[in-house]
């Protein structure tokens, strides 16, 4: 046996009941008087800790040595010895708790180096977003700002929409902002006074089936005679409000259809539409066939649940989104996706999604609350409102392009200001109000709320203007006419309803 700390086999052993290790007296005793606590595990340890270790045959103690014989040399020669080697044990613990501690520091600045690069990154992307936003809303940002991102920006791969398709977005937004923003209402448009006498001037009531009773959306063509709807009864209808019948009951789809839109043609007859539905599909409908509408094209891009549809402002696109965090670009004439973008922030999933009118932006809101507006060509995320407590359930741009209309299902609406990038209104609605779609006006006057029933505000300050209740069931969409004298409201009750001044 060999004492732990000289390694030598020692004349007086001594056990440690606190390691269990064997030590040489002496060398022990220094040692706890020093450190108080046992060399091999640091336990607070004190002499009545050491059980001597009986050996035999035990030698009788020499006396002890003079300084003046060999034998005093050789005893101070045995304590000079005792001390380097506890000196020797001392240093490696003190070494091996300092590699130790540099290891630590070493990986501890190598992830601080890390998410710098990261935080940079993003930080880069959000300058750049910021830029693009406010170069789409026509204003501009200091130079003190942008210059830090170009001294230390990063190269960041982007998928790219097609060179054309990129030719063609830019077009429609420079033909579209010209003029729109400073664009003041025609004197005969209708008046907030005029609003207040709205009522119920006439309903389409029993559209779909009754077995699945509900209008889960709605939307006008641009001749206004036309409305499109789908069901709870996964059927799409278009219905001829001239000729007062359904011109077409569109079949296909598995499961409850959650959103249509109409392509928006102007100066057509019967104007392409497209359908999303809870079986992950969306379908693209063009007039002909047996029904008056056939499938062109049948579209599973999604993983998940397809929750909404926006046309892009050239009516040559559209995007869908759904509960699989993903949107994704499509041209209309191919029905093929020019572009899949999916949000790696966000895993809840889409809910609502629109286009801004100048079709450079492009707004989408999630189940857990968030409110995104991406850069559609570089596909990068320009702002993230976070301020809702609940799924958004619907977002309307204004038509100036500045204001965006947001509501959750914690019962508030709020409006941003898309320059200020900041909430610049809320509207409290009753607790138990479920809202379910949000429609501006042509020119940004008035801000109708659908839901639990319907609802006017005036868009500047949020003042109401008119309440309507004749619904039985919840309201799932809302449409303006162009000169706001008379506003559609569907929903689950299965009815259309038209209210305008009497």
């Amino acid at each position: 046996m060999f004492c732990a700390i000289s390694g030598e086999a020692p004349e007086q052993p001594v056990v440690s009941i606190k390691s269990g290790n064997l030590f040489e007296r002496r060398l022990i005793e220094k040692y706890i008087t020093d450190h108080g606590k046992d060399p091999i595990n640091s336990e607070v340890m004190t002499v009545e800790d050491l059980i001597e270790v009986k050996s035999t045959p035990s030698s009788v103690k020499p006396r002890p040595p003079k300084l003046s014989s060999v034998p005093s040399i050789l005893s101070s020669l045995q304590n000079e010895w005792d001390s380097v080697m506890l000196e020797s044990f001392t240093l490696k613990q003190q070494y091996q708790q300092v590699r130790q501690e540099l290891s630590h520091a070493l990986y501890q600045n190598d992830a601080a180096t890390r998410v710098i690069a990261r935080l940079k990154k993003e930080r880069d992307s959000a300058r750049e977003a910021l830029a693009n936003v406010q170069a789409h809303l026509g204003t501009t940002i200091t130079t003190d700002a942008v210059a830090p991102a170009q001294e230390e920006s990063m190269e960041v791969d982007q998928p790219a929409l097609p060179e054309q398709v990129i030719n063609k977005l830019t077009e429609t937004s420079n033909t579209l902002s010209q003029g729109r923003r400073k664009r003041k209402p025609p004197t005969d448009y209708t008046s907030a006074e005029s609003i207040q006498t709205f009522s119920e001037t006439s309903t389409i009531p029993s559209m779909h089936t009754s077995r699945s009773p509900g209008i889960t959306a709605v939307d006008v063509d641009a001749s206004g005679h036309n409305i499109l709807t789908g069901g709870m009864d996964k059927h799409v209808q278009i219905y001829n409000k001239q000729d007062g019948k359904v011109v077409a009951n569109l079949t296909g789809h598995t499961k409850k259809v959650t959103a249509v839109k109409f392509r928006g043609q102007q100066n057509i007859e019967h104007d392409v539409a497209i359908s999303a539905s809870a079986d992950k599909h969306v379908r693209v409908w063009i007039p002909g066939g047996n029904k008056g509408y056939q499938v062109a094209h049948n579209i599973n891009a999604h993983a998940g649940e397809v929750s909404s549809l926006s046309v892009h402002p050239s009516n040559d696109y559209f995007v869908s989104a759904g509960l699989d965090s993903k949107w994704s670009f499509y041209d209309f004439e191919s029905g093929k996706s020019l572009m899949d973008t999916v949000d790696q922030e966000n895993q809840s999933g889409y809910s609502a999604i629109q286009f801004h009118p100048d079709g450079m932006l492009l707004g989408a809101g999630t189940v857990d609350g968030v409110v995104r507006i991406w850069d559609v060509k570089s596909q990068s995320v320009a702002a993230n409102f976070a301020d809702h407590a609940g799924q958004i359930q619907a977002l309307a741009f204004s038509e100036n392009g500045y204001i965006l209309a947001t509501a959750s299902k914690d019962n508030l609406v709020k409006l941003w200001d898309l320059r200020k990038l900041s909430n610049t209104k809320t509207f409290t609605l009753d607790e138990d109000y479920k809202v379910h779609s949000l429609a501006f006006d042509n020119y940004g006057q008035y801000l109708a709320v659908g839901g639990s029933d319907v609802r006017v505000l005036k868009a500047k300050d949020g003042s109401p203007l008119a309440t309507f209740t004749d619904n039985s069931a919840e309201i799932t969409g809302l449409k303006w006419s162009p000169m706001a004298d008379s506003l559609l409201a569907a929903g689950m009750d299965r009815t259309v309803r038209f209210y305008g001044a009497p």
